[in-house]
């Protein structure tokens, strides 16, 4: 036991600062280096260090900045040099409906019942049986409430506050969501027995290049890359849908989310823009400017990065 202690003790106290140190130093000399052929300046400093160790971490490796040509990388340079005020709009889930609903109107939106800054805020009295919390600024905070009379409060208030105290964003260099002022979006249930499916397309300059169809969410989520004419193309970006390529039945509002997607992406370099389809009817769920945080590790990742031909002879200023 002894000997367990001095260990970690050695570890905690000097092998790990020594190594932070080496790579810092590491990330500082690439930082030099890429400054020669990037406009890279003091403003992109510390986004470009939190860049650089979330790929260390994620992906053993530091990203290709000056000639990216993978998926990742790709993404990571648009986290640098494709930053604008809007972006932080559309990362938040209230204000972007503004934004859907000038775009595409706001029949394709999810009605929202209320928007609350803390739990205690919420009008819970006035809420329907079912519906649907979510925090505005963050991905995967969710509560889905299918009786009202059965909800766990002291559960649901606990994920939602430590949802609303979590910078979220900071530590993958998503930047925008830093951003976003925090709070409590409560929208209303959409009801479905088939599930509802959910269509993430890829838009470059205003161009569908591909889909990323994801289904059967409520037992084991599969994913499959769809082109823009609805083939399944037999790609993977995710590892955990390696192998789940089933038969594609093109929806009849394919064309329309197509349209869709395309409209709501024309202003952007690169967004995927996540529609979802019930019933025939499409919803707009929200843009995503940097899926994954650009780590992404399905075996087809560097092919998969052809389809982002972004111009990248343009460089925007930072707003971070």
């Amino acid at each position: 036991m002894a000997a367990k202690r001095i260990i970690k003790f050695v570890y905690n106290n000097f092998y790990v600062p020594l190594f932070n140190v080496f790579f810092y130093l590491k990330i500082a000399k690439k930082f030099s280096v890429d400054s020669k052929s990037l406009p890279l300046t003091s403003d992109h400093r510390k986004l470009y260090f939190i860049i650089h160790s979330l790929v260390l971490r994620r992906l053993k490796r530091f990203p290709n900045l000056i000639n990216p040509e993978g998926f990742n990388d790709k993404i990571q340079w648009l986290k640098l040099f494709d930053q604008s005020e809007i972006q932080v709009t559309c990362s938040d889930k209230v204000l972007a409906k503004e934004f859907f609903s000038e775009r595409v109107g706001s029949h394709h939106i999810i009605k929202t019942l209320q928007v609350a800054k803390s739990y205690k805020e919420i009008d819970f009295s006035s809420l329907p049986d079912r519906f649907v919390m979510k925090t505005n600024h963050d991905s995967g905070t969710v509560v889905v409430v299918k009786d009202k009379a059965l909800l766990n409060h002291f559960k649901a208030k606990l994920q939602l506050v430590i949802a609303l105290r979590t910078n979220f964003g900071y530590v993958v260099g998503e930047w925008a969501y830093t951003r976003v002022k925090r709070r409590i979006l409560i929208e209303e249930f959409i009801d479905s027995d088939a599930g509802i499916s959910d269509y993430k397309f890829y838009v470059v300059e205003g161009k569908v290049k591909f889909c990323h169809y994801i289904f059967d969410r409520e037992h084991n989520a599969k994913g499959q890359i769809i082109s823009k004419k609805g083939e399944v193309t037999g790609l993977s970006l995710h590892k955990k849908f390696d192998g789940s390529f089933h038969e594609f039945v093109v929806p009849e509002s394919w064309q329309d989310m197509v349209k869709l997607a395309e409209e709501l992406g024309r202003d952007f370099r690169c967004v995927r823009v996540d529609l979802y389809s019930e019933r025939g009817k499409n919803y707009v769920g929200e843009l995503t400017f940097w899926p994954q945080a650009g780590c992404y590790k399905g075996r087809d990742e560097k092919e998969i990065g052809s389809f982002l031909d972004f111009d990248m002879s343009k460089f925007k200023k930072s707003v971070w």
